[in-house]
């Protein structure tokens, strides 16, 4: 007897994989996941089998899967945490539609967004022009974030929607030091609550509790029975108690300052504000050797003009942050402040522009129309949990929300464009010439070399 639902299934799967076009980078076609399994919670691992459907291959994996997420998990549309498994239940490193080998994975649901991308492209932002962490030349393969490539999911061959298949933040991704010898290296925390910021309100740690404040214990594993707060207690604690002149002589030590100030500019570009209390990792290289502290956004949902329960967030406002670690920053580091004016006066003409960030999401809304998923998802989950989806309409508001958003940003930071600030001082016999140095944008007119805020560099 013919498996009818099986067979749908395996033709649409077909239908979408002829939709592929070349479009660089951007994906050009949207592969099929299939899960099978019996029942699902979102506290154990459950049997299943998953299946994927890329570029007229096939592949075959049994697998360990449950829901995951928090807050995420009261939506109809689930998330899931899967692990792939051998024949004999031991895991199963393998790449997935070009990421990294691994044998643990996420399809994120986006159940909250109503564009179904915002997470995936404001990491896509991140990993295109973050600071390399400093680090970076001894572990070239890290990646400061994640990876991910949308699909579309069956479950039990009922059709789910579109998803995002994840990478995770883990050691194996930033690249930290393993835990040799009982001897502990690379450390890493998850802030899983806001409970007032990420370096706010210190309290003693207690090395036999996963947790503290508000922070997870990611690395290394629970079951090593090797936690080590002091590290990110230490970090804290010099934020909190270095005086003025310590501050401004070690910062640059304790610090992947560049990273940090990066994090501070895109977090504020995007009014991503869960990402500056929660949803963000913190680690160590190596704390036997000079390593600095590492930020790493994490689930950048709350974003581009809605908020984590899927409302509109107006673009005008103003989030700067009230954290203890970046006043320091500004107050305490001479340069700092201008550093950063000028590090975001060369994003926004580059990664921060603003054709650029529309055709980052104009990208994906064009993949989801050409094959088709944009309509099979409003029809799968529009008016569920009272969240409708249009993707036209979406598109129009972050891009009415980006114009907006961009302007305001641009008054924070006081950038004033080039042509704008220049061209009405340039005669014929006086025209100027931009430099682009370090991450810095200077001006040369006339023989003389100014920042771009019309100071003269001696």
């Amino acid at each position: 007897m013919i498996n009818m639902k099986r067979t749908t299934c395996l033709l649409i799967t077909f239908l979408l994989l002829l939709h592929g076009e070349s479009y660089g980078n951007i994906q050009s076609s949207i592969p099929v996941v299939r899960l099978q399994y019996k029942t699902l919670s979102k506290d154990t691992f459950s049997n299943a089998y998953f299946t994927l459907f890329e570029d007229y291959d096939t592949l075959h994996f049994s697998a360990l899967i449950r829901h995951r997420g928090a807050s995420s998990t009261k939506y109809q549309k689930k998330s899931f945490a899967i692990k792939l498994i051998d024949d004999s239940g031991q895991k199963l490193d393998t790449s997935l539609m070009g990421m990294r080998s691994d044998n643990y994975w996420i399809l994120d649901a986006m159940a909250v967004d109503k564009a179904r991308m915002r997470n995936r492209v404001a990491m896509d932002l991140w990993l295109d022009f973050s600071a390399k962490p400093s680090y970076y030349n001894v572990e070239p393969k890290m990646c400061n974030g994640y990876r991910g490539k949308f699909v579309e999911v069956y479950v039990n061959d009922e059709y789910n929607g579109i998803y995002c298949l994840m990478e995770r933040v883990d050691r194996k991704q930033l690249k930290l030091k393993k835990l040799k010898a009982n001897t502990v290296n690379g450390v890493l925390y998850k802030a899983a609550n806001w409970q007032g910021g990420f370096f706010k309100a210190i309290s003693p740690y207690d090395n036999t509790s996963a947790t503290w404040m508000r922070y997870e214990h990611e690395y290394p594993e629970i079951e090593d029975n090797l936690i080590n707060w002091k590290p990110l207690y230490d970090a804290m604690l010099y934020a909190d108690t270095a005086s003025a002149a310590e501050f401004a002589e070690g910062a640059s030590l304790q610090y992947d300052i560049p990273v940090f100030m990066d994090y501070y500019l895109f977090t504020c570009l995007l009014s991503a504000r869960d990402n500056q209390g929660k949803n963000l990792f913190l680690s160590y290289y190596n704390i036997n050797q000079d390593s600095k502290l590492l930020i790493t956004p994490w689930d950048i949902d709350h974003s581009f003009g809605r908020m984590y329960n899927s409302n509109e967030e107006d673009a005008t406002l103003v989030n700067y942050w009230d954290e203890p670690l970046y006043i320091r920053f500004e107050r305490d580091i001479s340069q700092y402040h201008s550093q950063l004016l000028q590090r975001y006066a060369y994003l926004r003409e580059n990664a921060f522009s603003l054709s650029s960030l529309k055709q980052r999401f104009t990208d994906y809304f064009d993949l989801f129309e050409r094959t088709g998923a944009d309509v099979r998802e409003i029809e799968r989950w529009s008016g569920v949990d009272d969240i409708s989806i249009d993707f036209s309409e979406e598109k129009e508001y972050i891009d009415s929300w980006l114009n907006q958003r961009i302007e305001h940003t641009d008054s924070l930071f006081e950038y004033v464009p080039i042509a704008t600030s220049f061209e009405n001082t340039c005669t014929k016999q006086d025209t100027f010439v931009k430099i682009i140095c370090n991450g810095n944008i200077y001006i040369q007119r006339g023989g003389k070399t100014y920042t771009l805020y019309g100071q003269e560099v001696k």
